[in-house]
């Protein structure tokens, strides 16, 4: 297998980024509005995984980790998030949230611990997964930076 690069999401990436969520039954709502803190990662020049940031003044909203099926289970996923938290921290952003239905014991692993939905305020509530995109039983997590 070719090593995976990691890199800035570029406009012309979101046809193929918005393919791979839906495919991952992840919500595409927002995701182009947000494009530019999204990571890719390419294996060959193909698109093999995606990670994405909502930043809101001091808190973020990690969203939209998924990796192709055949690129599983190779490092692509751990990689893209430790893409993104280089960028969290790049800035300034101190509380990264999340919500999610399958991923609870893969984001618990990396430091984030469960949270309700009412300790989310300010403009982060306004965003697409916030508002509807994510169903209303999608677990809330948070990692404090």
């Amino acid at each position: 297998m070719n090593a995976p690069v990691i890199e800035r999401a570029r406009p012309g990436d979101i046809g193929e980024i918005e393919e791979l969520l839906r495919g991952s039954g992840l919500p595409i709502e927002g995701a182009s509005a947000h494009l530019e803190h999204f990571f890719v990662a390419r294996v060959g020049g193909s698109l093999a995984g995606v990670v994405g940031l909502e930043q809101y003044g001091e808190e973020g909203l990690l969203r939209s980790l998924a990796v192709r099926e055949p690129h599983r289970s190779k490092g692509i996923g751990k990689n893209l998030y430790l893409r993104l938290v280089d960028e969290v921290r790049s800035l300034g952003i101190r509380r990264l949230i999340l919500l999610t239905t399958t991923a609870e014991a893969y984001f618990a692993a990396r430091g984030f611990r469960k949270t309700g939905r009412h300790t989310i305020t300010g403009a982060l509530q306004q965003s697409a997964e916030f508002k509807g995109a994510c169903p209303e039983s999608a677990l809330c997590m948070e990692l404090v930076l």
